[in-house]
């Protein structure tokens, strides 16, 4: 008990508790004064949405309409700064709420929120006044974990048995109630309080990837490091780096995300998440709650943070072959040196850059300037302006035109067939429309051709025309042919 003291005193000193509020992005961001900002825009945009990154200039596209909106009605813009200006900010190491990074194949820097800017928002977002509080499900769930650790850690089969048993009596008695029509069910607020239970812990995994992938970049990073400096022999750094990364492999984050994902990747278990999830959205209180579609795809979320975790792993596999792979030619070992050493120099001033140093760039590409690509000079023609009276309309037009407009959601039929592709490996697009009927007429159909012109995983085939049908709003039924359209999991 003494002990356990002596760590809590070391983990909530005031030296501790000093040096996380002037290191921690999560701190900072409560004390920061743009906080309602910074919280308000990357909740928006990330953690309720489920997204893992955005492109750069739809990011700021975004974040200067959001500040448009706020400052509506005032009489100054409540942050006069550009968009770019802003994330760029947040995504500096003395902040460290964005990471700005290039994914796999990009031009365009992209913005992911960090694990700990997450932790803040979540905190805050927790403040909120609640409706009631679910103290009934997390108390069965704190039981059903104990029970869970005593069961699997019992060695002796005799008091494992005993508790078998024990379990197939309460089955055998509640199939007994069943039968004699005596069915307890859960009124609508234990039904609430467990799926708002279910769902907070749903969003919560998704930091938790955020955290771990965080981690293994850590290590990334720290090897990229002991790369640069190292001045002794390779064979010790790789016996070094490998075991730093079995260690994490190892340890108990490594283990529990390889089980995970294990679980995760299994047709099986998505299936039965998937059809799960499906009964529980179409019971009348859930439906009440106002649930967004978001949570019916959360399982497809944990692939996609899952798979930017493999794609951090892959990446620091790949930084380790290309060191194994140097060969030892005289010229390359010199390159190599040279490398080194601006790395290393690099890294010993990167706490403490020097004050007053600047380096410019005239620029990052050359200019070519052909005479032949001038285009000829064309003489402005002038325009003619008549002094003719305009005289006053008297048409009557009627305006009904103006609000029969069409809006098709494109992002909806985007998730329509992503959710078909995760049961298939390909499918048309007349196989889609038998699933989700088109609604909006030709407006849709078009939208569909639009989304499959514009993606690498679809197909068209002239030589195979296909019907599609739909029924207007006046209850005709309309025919369309078309060339075959196959979409194809990626």
């Amino acid at each position: 008990m003494a002990q356990q003291k002596n760590e809590f005193s070391e983990h909530m000193s005031f030296e501790f508790l000093e040096l996380l509020r002037k290191k921690n992005p999560a701190w900072r961001l409560l004390a920061s004064p743009q906080a309602p900002l910074v919280a308000a825009f990357l909740y928006k945009e990330f953690i309720a949405k489920n997204r893992r990154l955005v492109a750069e200039q739809e990011l700021i596209s975004r974040l200067e309409s959001f500040i448009d909106r706020l400052s509506q009605g005032r009489s100054v813009r409540l942050f006069p700064r550009t968009g770019r200006e802003y994330l760029d900010d947040w995504a500096n190491d003395e902040h460290g709420w964005l990471r700005k990074f290039y994914p796999t194949g990009q031009d365009e820097p992209h913005f992911d929120v960090t694990s700990l800017a997450q932790k803040a928002i979540e905190w805050l977002l927790s403040l909120r006044q609640q409706t009631f509080i679910g103290t009934e499900s997390r108390l069965i769930t704190v039981f059903e974990l104990l029970h869970q650790i005593v069961e699997r850690s019992e060695t002796d089969p005799g008091l494992r048995l005993a508790e078998l048993e024990r379990r197939k009596a309460e089955i055998e008695q509640e199939i007994a109630r069943v039968q004699n029509g005596q069915v307890v069910l859960l009124d609508e607020t234990q039904i609430k309080e467990r799926f708002w239970q279910a769902m907070t812990i749903a969003r919560e995994i998704l930091a938790d990837f955020r955290a771990v992938e965080q981690n293994f970049r850590d290590l990334d990073r720290g090897m990229r490091e002991r790369i640069a400096t190292w001045d002794r022999g390779k064979g010790e750094l790789l016996e070094t780096v490998f075991n730093e990364q079995d260690g994490i492999s190892e340890s108990e984050q490594g283990k529990s995300f390889s089980a995970f994902w294990k679980f995760l990747m299994s047709s099986s278990s998505q299936e039965d998440f998937q059809d799960t999830l499906d009964k529980v959205l179409q019971l009348s209180a859930v439906r009440n709650m106002g649930t967004g579609r978001n949570i019916r795809r959360i399982h497809h979320d944990w692939v996609n943070a899952g798979a930017h975790v493999q794609e951090t792993v892959a990446a620091l596999s790949q930084q380790l072959r290309r060191y194994v792979d140097e060969t030892f030619l005289e010229e390359e070992r010199r390159i190599n040196q040279i490398v080194r050493e601006i790395e290393g120099k690099a890294v010993a001033v990167r706490n403490n850059p020097p004050p007053e140093w600047e380096m410019k760039i005239d620029g990052v590409a050359p200019e070519f300037s052909f005479p032949l690509d001038r285009p000829l000079f064309t003489p402005p023609r002038r325009p003619e302006i008549k002094d003719d009276a305009i005289g006053a309309g008297v048409e009557d037009v009627p305006a009904e035109a103006l609000f029969s407009q069409i809006y098709v959601d494109k992002d909806k039929l985007k998730d329509q067939i992503g959710y078909l592709l995760q049961t298939q490996d390909r499918i048309t697009l007349s196989r889609i429309i038998e699933h989700y009927p088109l609604k909006l007429g030709l407006s849709e159909l078009v939208t569909y051709m639009v989304i499959a012109s514009e993606s690498p995983q679809a197909v068209f085939q002239p030589e195979d025309v296909e019907e599609v049908s739909w029924t207007d709003e006046t209850g005709m039924r309309r025919v369309a042919k078309m060339a075959k359209v196959i979409f194809q999991r990626a």
